[in-house]
């Protein structure tokens, strides 16, 4: 009895080794196959991932739009390498849970020199494979995330625009000498509409042939007696209305030089200059401004001097008289334009509104084109300033006057400044903190010019 007892038991052994050993090998096998599978659909996503990234940083340095991963690269390696997560997961997991039961019901017959422990390591590598796995589709799933977010999206701008520097020119003499250099600073303006800077050369070059052909001629103002004294007590007058209702510097710029053309062809009686003037502005505001102050206002400042009727009846006989030509090139737009070269300084360019209101009310400016004196006064305002030399730029953007040919302008504004004060309403008007005092600057300066004979073209040189 013993003895069968004894066989039975080698045999139930044999058969249990067999049944290990075959366990083993089957556990052996499908490890390979499932790292095999894992190892290549790593490499074929890696393979995609640095695809995408190498197209990220040609699409970044080029900068055109961003490249998205390709689905079908995607779809042809998951084909051709089937993944199959909830059945993988599912068969790993019941493949380790048996060879633990396996493992705990056969301790005690466990041979230590047997390949167990190689089928027990190969199953602890099952889990990081799991969690390579579960990274692999989630990386997955987020690219495909991406790529529907980002379609039709494009790269975001940079906020630093990298401006070009602009063109220089050179202005040569009939000699072939270099005279200036000056650089193109309207290229700065070709996005805005509102500065027309493809228009711009032309339309200043139709604004100087146009100064010339309004210009009033001094000589037929003298018909009028008395005429230099009559005209600045207007004038002065004209200003104050001018500053009372607000109006627009280009107003009366227009209304006195209708004023000056229309004196010269008609001559006028002392008792009706105010009338003449009253109708001037009165036609300037209309021409210039966008809210024009009613006809009534005008008649009142006039003190009953002149009524309504008798003001529409200078605004016609004026505006027949000129043939309704209120073609006028204002200084105000010579002015803006040199600014353009002079950076827009709000401090010199208050300045050369003051000295360029002096050429509007003196009467010996009277026949000296506007853009002369436009340039005139930013070249002293900027002496004021204690800036640099009329440079190229300067010189272009004026008009092309040098230094010589606006020293005439320049000494006759310094004698109106140094001189008694004639238009005591235009000054008080230039006193306010609304144009920063520049009467007030410009005069304490000329003073001391001429208190200390400087030259007033090389100063500051």
């Amino acid at each position: 009895m013993s003895n069968s007892s004894s066989s039975l038991t080698h045999n139930d052994m044999d058969n249990i080794s067999s049944a290990k050993l075959s366990r083993t090998v089957q556990r052996l096998a499908l490890n390979n196959v499932t790292n095999t599978t894992l190892a290549q659909e790593t490499s074929s996503i890696n393979s995609n991932l640095r695809t995408l990234k190498s197209s990220l940083n040609i699409a970044k340095n080029e900068g055109t739009k961003i490249p998205q991963l390709n689905r079908r690269l995607i779809h042809d390696s998951t084909n051709s390498v089937p993944l199959r997560r909830g059945h993988d997961i599912a068969s790993t997991e019941m493949h380790f849970q048996r060879s633990k039961e396996m493992e705990e019901h056969d301790k005690e017959n466990h041979d230590p020199f047997s390949n167990e422990s190689v089928s027990t390591n190969s199953t602890k590598d099952t889990l990081p494979n799991i969690e390579k796995q579960h990274e692999l589709e989630k990386e997955r799933t987020n690219l495909d995330i991406n790529k529907d977010n980002d379609v039709g999206r494009k790269r975001p701008m940079s906020a630093v625009v990298e401006q070009d520097e602009p063109k220089k020119f050179k202005v040569c003499s009939v000699n072939g000498t270099e005279e200036y250099e000056w650089e193109d600073l309207d290229a700065e303006d070709v996005n805005d509409p509102f500065m027309v800077s493809e228009y711009v050369n032309d339309i200043f070059e139709y604004l100087y042939r146009l100064e010339v052909i309004t210009l009033p001629n001094k000589e037929d103002l003298y018909k009028h007696r008395n005429i230099r004294q009559n005209r600045d007590i207007l004038v002065n007058w004209l200003v104050k209305i001018h500053n009372k209702f607000g109006l627009l510097p280009e107003t009366l710029y227009l209304a006195i030089n209708i004023m000056d053309r229309f004196l010269c062809k008609e001559l006028v009686q002392l008792d009706k200059l105010q009338l003449v003037g009253t109708s001037c502005l009165f036609i300037a505001s209309k021409y210039e401004e966008v809210y024009s102050p009613s006809i009534k206002h005008f008649a009142s400042e006039t003190d009953g001097a002149c009524t309504e009727e008798e003001i529409k009846e200078g605004e016609k006989f004026i505006l027949k008289t000129l043939n309704f030509n209120l073609n006028y090139p204002n200084p105000m737009n010579f002015l803006r334009r040199i600014s353009k070269a002079d950076d827009y300084d709000i401090q010199s360019r208050t300045l050369a509104k003051f000295l360029l209101e002096i050429s509007l009310v003196d009467f010996r400016f009277i026949g000296i084109l506007p853009s002369l004196c436009a340039a005139a006064a930013m070249f002293l305002s900027r002496k004021m300033l204690g800036k640099g030399k009329w440079d190229g730029n300067l010189i272009h953007y004026s008009g092309g006057y040098s230094k010589d040919q606006l020293a005439p302008a320049c000494r006759m504004i310094m004698d109106y400044l140094t001189g008694p004060i004639v238009h005591d309403e235009f000054h008080r008007k230039y006193q306010s903190r609304r144009f920063m005092k520049a009467s007030v600057i410009s005069v304490q300066w000329a003073l001391k010019v001429r208190k200390n004979d400087y030259d007033i073209m090389t100063l500051h040189e």
